[in-house]
């Protein structure tokens, strides 16, 4: 897959630096809508997105792009999801929120779901220019400054006070983000970017211990669950034990930076749901 890895990278460096940092602090009011109450969406994110599909979808015959703006516009194209054709994830601006109110935390993430599994992911933080690129069993790498580096995300610390983490509760049903909440009031240190590509990126790099989701849309998480696990790292269901896959769209989701931190704090975490 080297040169596809090598190809995406370049496209995505390149819509970046065509559509998103030339509106960065710098959108007009009519160049920002709310698709629903909350959500926001741009003309950098809807361009970047009409501009990446069918460049992707010309590196693999065959495949087909799957955008967070289009199925906003046509949910149903989320049944490109029960097939078989190679997929590409696309998320032009993640982080629309922060893009909007000039917060340097967003990222361009994509990945390449073939067979329901994510084999390829990449995702592009423009403001620091670093790029990190997984391929499934070839590792994850982080690509800034002119320099290379592989990934390990190593181990959280045991004592709750002494971790970070980050805990989205806003979909969770309500034993759910109860028994969540009741975790993190024993954690130590709390951030919230509202930027899956900031997140999964934090954790990869031992920057961050832990992240909770309800709301798992493929183009917000398969990038970042396969880096995270080539890091070393876990993206796990707590309620049913299974390992995210492209095809879940909501469960209680914990990531982690290693297995026995991921087993130590969803066992903590079932506690308090139990309880609540």
């Amino acid at each position: 897959m080297a040169s596809v890895r090598e190809k995406v990278a370049a496209l995505m460096r390149e819509v970046a630096a065509q559509e998103i940092m030339p509106r960065f602090r710098a959108l007009a009011e009519h160049e920002i809508e709310e698709k629903t109450k909350g959500d926001l969406v741009t003309v950098a994110d809807r361009n970047s997105e009409l501009w990446l599909a069918p460049r992707l979808e010309a590196l693999v015959p065959g495949s087909r792009a799957l955008g967070e703006e289009a199925v906003a516009a046509d949910p149903s194209l989320l049944v490109r999801l029960d097939d078989d054709t190679p997929l590409w994830t696309i998320d032009p601006v993640d982080g629309t929120s922060n893009f909007v109110a000039g917060r340097e935390t967003f990222g361009v993430m994509v990945s390449l779901v073939e067979k329901g599994e994510t084999t390829g992911a990449w995702i592009y933080l423009p403001v620091t220019d670093e790029f990190v690129i997984a391929e499934s069993g070839a590792g994850a790498f982080l690509y800034a400054g002119g320099e290379t580096k592989r990934l390990d995300a190593g181990e959280a610390a045991q004592d709750p006070s002494g971790q970070t983490a980050s805990f989205y509760v806003r979909f969770m049903p309500d034993d759910w983000r109860k028994g969540i909440e009741t975790h993190a009031a024993t954690v130590g240190g709390k951030t919230a970017t509202l930027c899956s590509a900031w997140d999964y990126t934090s954790i990869a790099r031992g920057r961050h211990d832990f992240v909770t989701y309800y709301r798992m849309l493929p183009w917000d998480h398969a990038p970042g669950a396969l880096i995270l696990r080539e890091a070393g790292g876990v993206a796990r269901d707590i309620e049913t034990g299974l390992d995210y896959s492209p095809r879940t769209l909501k469960g209680p989701h914990l990531l982690a930076r290693d297995e026995e931190s991921w087993q130590r704090t969803a066992e903590l975490i079932r506690a308090h749901v139990a309880a609540a």
